[in-house]
């Protein structure tokens, strides 16, 4: 949405935090309760899994994306706000949530020249569902955030059981051979910032960078509105 439009509709509907919906500055996505209050993931954070270094348990251990960083823990009112916008199709969040996940990319990234920003997809009928993917709103949002081209590159072709339902180490594979690249020509050499909402263990960007690099990215960089806290045990995948 270009600013000057933005701008205007703010004069008939308020900006409000991306977090917990109370009434905000229109410069500023969260609140500032929210500012004080919900679980930022604080720098120096693993240079792989993008969680604080004292809360990691991934081991840096290698994945076909490069790493993955996320602004939020998924706790409290993040995970509220990631709900609403998955299963409820709450969408009044995006730009600000895209905003927070802007400000940790150019942190984190800052020396990466991408060459598109891309999305997890959804399974047709999943997609038809919902009537939208969140993360691709989400990664629209970033895109035009951060001048970069956002390129509808993957797309799932079986039906999967949601990750949520399983345990880590179902999850892997749950997802062999489910994702597909529709435009190789748009991948071969590209460096993607790819997005979700949420990372867990990290098996659904693991398989989507396998497919892009299967297909000539030269590399793969995730990020997610959250990450979710694991126990040592719930990583062993």
């Amino acid at each position: 949405m270009k600013k000057w439009l933005r701008d205007c509709l703010r004069l008939f509907y308020p900006a409000r935090c991306c977090v917990c919906g109370r009434l905000t500055d229109v410069k500023q996505p969260l609140c500032v309760c929210c500012q004080k209050t919900v679980p930022f993931i604080q720098p120096p954070v693993c240079d792989r899994c993008g969680r604080q270094e004292d809360r990691c348990v991934c081991r840096r251990r290698q994945r076909a994306f490069a790493r993955c960083v996320s602004p939020f823990y998924h706790e409290g009112l993040v995970r509220d706000a990631v709900t609403r916008l998955k299963n409820k199709g709450y969408t009044d969040d995006v730009e600000g949530l895209a905003g927070e996940m802007m400000e940790v990319v150019r942190r984190e990234y800052g020396g990466i020249a991408f060459s598109c920003v891309t999305a997890v997809p959804l399974y047709k009928k999943d997609y038809r569902r919902r009537g939208f993917n969140d993360a691709a709103l989400l990664a629209q949002a970033l895109a035009a955030q951060l001048r970069v081209p956002y390129k509808p590159l993957l797309r799932k072709i079986w039906y999967t059981q949601p990750q949520k339902e399983l345990k880590a180490f179902e999850r892997s594979g749950n997802l062999l051979g489910v994702f597909d690249v529709d435009e190789p020509a748009q991948v071969k050499d590209a460096i993607v910032l790819l997005v979700d909402d949420v990372i867990t263990t990290g098996a659904t960007l693991d398989e989507c960078a396998k497919m892009l690099k299967i297909y000539g990215a030269q590399e793969v960089y995730g990020v997610t509105v959250a990450a979710t806290l694991l126990k040592k045990s719930e990583n062993d995948v």
